[in-house]
């Protein structure tokens, strides 16, 4: 498995908003931006397929039109959305907003196909929805691969939770949030990393969301279990296990 993060900061930051590329084909979110860098480091958005959506903040979804619009002028029209049930709404209300009297003719040119399911596969890996806890935003989640009788991880946005836990337990790899210094009801923090990273040795947590200060913190910090990524780092997760 080869993980890209295409982003490894929260809004209030020059770098971009937390997401995932996943052997050039599968996005872990698709926020505001996501398509001019995906461009940038040659890669073209026209040949992701499939999209896993963590929950529906603007930070996490909002580039989703202009993945569309490419789709439709470039020619690959098939794309899978993994999201919560009230996902396909607010997606075709964004595609109205992006492009109003035109995209509703143009939403008719691409086979979209919005999967709800908590479990499903896609290409060789087998996908768990995981319920975690972002405050308010609910429902929130992360997800879980299979791959090679391993475990690989994403938190999405959430608070230090059961699941959260539970998934620091069983991945060789967590990609996940580390918005703050002190943790809250809504995002992990320096302290939660610092608590989860001893107490699961075994896992290498790949921190992002991050603000500023976090990030300073944790590099001075130098866990040796959690990797502070840049924006278009690659992380060959065959290379760790």
């Amino acid at each position: 498995m080869k993980v890209q993060v295409i982003g490894s900061g929260c809004m209030n930051t020059k770098y971009n908003s937390a997401c995932y590329l996943i052997d050039n084909e599968i996005m872990i979110d698709f926020p505001n931006g996501a398509c001019k860098y995906l461009y940038k480091l040659n890669i073209n958005p026209i040949f992701i397929e499939d999209i896993l959506l963590t929950h529906f903040h603007g930070d996490h979804y909002f580039d989703i039109p202009f993945c569309i619009l490419g789709k439709i002028k470039e020619g690959n029209k098939k794309l899978n959305i993994y999201c919560s049930k009230e996902g396909k709404s607010k997606i075709k209300k964004l595609n109205n907003l992006a492009f109003p009297n035109s995209f509703s003719n143009l939403h008719k040119k691409i086979n979209i196909k919005y999967i709800f399911n908590n479990s499903f596969k896609i290409k060789n890996y087998y996908v768990d929805k995981i319920l975690v806890n972002h405050g308010k935003i609910k429902p929130s989640f992360g997800y879980v691969f299979k791959y090679k009788n391993n475990y690989i991880g994403f938190t999405g946005d959430s608070s230090l939770c059961e699941n959260i836990e539970n998934m620091a337990k069983k991945c060789s790899y967590l990609f996940c949030d580390c918005t703050l210094l002190i943790g809250n009801n809504q995002h992990l923090g320096v302290d939660n990393i610092k608590c989860l990273s001893e107490k699961y040795p075994e896992c290498i947590f790949v921190v992002s969301h991050l603000e500023d200060e976090s990030r300073e913190k944790l590099i001075n910090l130098k866990i040796s279990n959690v990797i502070i990524p840049n924006d278009g780092q690659t992380i060959i997760v065959d290379k760790y296990i």
